[in-house]
């Protein structure tokens, strides 16, 4: 079971690498063409300022799909009025996707993207019709990222990150810098999974720890960090999801952590049932449970959220949420 840490810096190396379509990750099944959301909420104090797990997002308000999978559409409407970005697919002759535009609602470009078979390799960001930003990815023969380069409006590099990892992933050492080639971050993972044994190490400028992990299966066998602030690269991880659950952790300065567990109604993971948070003594601090009125091909039409703490005494509704959805070829 590989554990990933959860990256709270802009650089990610991983984010650029796809796992399906466009549509299966907005947890969509079937040939899905658009699906349209909205939402009511009650007005409730959870009286947990200082929550580590929260309300599952909706994954698109407003969204359409062509029908291989790939949103072409993405965002909300305000007053009668869309907002978000009109994307357009470029592929090549045998139907490879090589490239997005993203057009916002004004019909400027925003966002152009180059595809390789192992991810994104480019992307730059628009402003006012202008090139503004540019990103480069490169990757190694398994289709791991090893370079990444993040230019400003002038062309100069002011985020960079480079990593080496073995063929399986499981072991992996990355380095982010800033603007100047500024130190920003070295860390190193491994994964054994004869043992089940992940061990992460967050390291200082001159090579001296700053965060160390290991964990067993879905259970943290040690966590450190040399200060004492909140938050730290590597304070906040989770697991691989196994048949049912997803276990993540969120660890503090004095060696304890929280654990976040979620259910899901099958193996699938498709919807979660309930999400629970635990504090380093094992209370139950916070849940919320929901509940899915599902179409035929498994995607919910209505959500229903609700919610537990200690301070509330009870369940409560806090959120109900709508879906419209429309397929290709109905």
């Amino acid at each position: 079971m590989v554990v990933l840490a959860i990256v709270f810096l802009p650089v990610s190396l991983s984010a650029s690498e796809p796992t399906n379509t466009d549509a299966r990750s907005d947890g969509l099944f079937g040939r899905i063409r658009s699906v349209s959301t909205t939402q009511e909420t009650q007005q409730l104090d959870w009286h947990q300022k200082d929550a580590k797990a929260g309300i599952l997002g909706i994954s698109c308000w407003e969204c359409e799909y062509d029908v291989a999978g790939n949103r072409i559409k993405s965002g909300q409407s305000y007053d009668g009025e869309f907002r978000g970005d009109v994307i357009r697919i470029i592929r090549e002759e045998t139907g490879r996707v090589t490239a997005r535009i993203e057009e916002n609602y004004k019909g400027e470009i925003a966002r152009r993207d180059v595809l390789s078979p192992y991810g994104i390799t480019e992307q730059v960001t628009y402003k006012d019709g202008k090139p503004y930003w540019r990103s480069t990815w490169s990757y190694d023969s398994n289709g791991h990222v090893t370079e990444f380069y993040h230019y400003d409006e002038n062309g100069v590099v002011f985020e960079s990150s480079i990593a080496s990892s073995d063929a399986s992933g499981n072991n992996k050492e990355e380095w982010n810098y800033g603007r100047n080639g500024v130190f920003s971050l070295h860390f190193m993972q491994s994964y054994n999974p004869e043992t089940d044994i992940w061990t992460f190490t967050n390291f200082n400028e001159n090579g001296s720890a700053k965060v160390a992990i290991t964990t067993k299966g879905s259970k943290v066998l040690s966590y450190w960090q040399q200060s004492g602030e909140d938050n730290v690269f590597g304070s906040n991880f989770y697991m691989d999801p196994k048949n049912k659950t997803q276990v993540s952790h969120s660890c503090n300065p004095d060696g304890t952590c929280d654990e976040i567990t979620s259910y899901f109604s099958d193996e699938t993971r498709h919807q979660a049932s309930r999400v629970e948070w635990h504090d380093p003594a094992g209370v139950l601090r916070l849940s919320f449970d929901y509940e899915y009125e599902v179409d035929q091909f498994g995607n919910w039409t209505k959500r229903t959220v609700f919610l537990w703490s200690p301070e509330l005494g009870e369940r409560k509704l806090y959120e109900t949420d709508y879906r419209t959805l429309k397929y290709w070829g109905k």
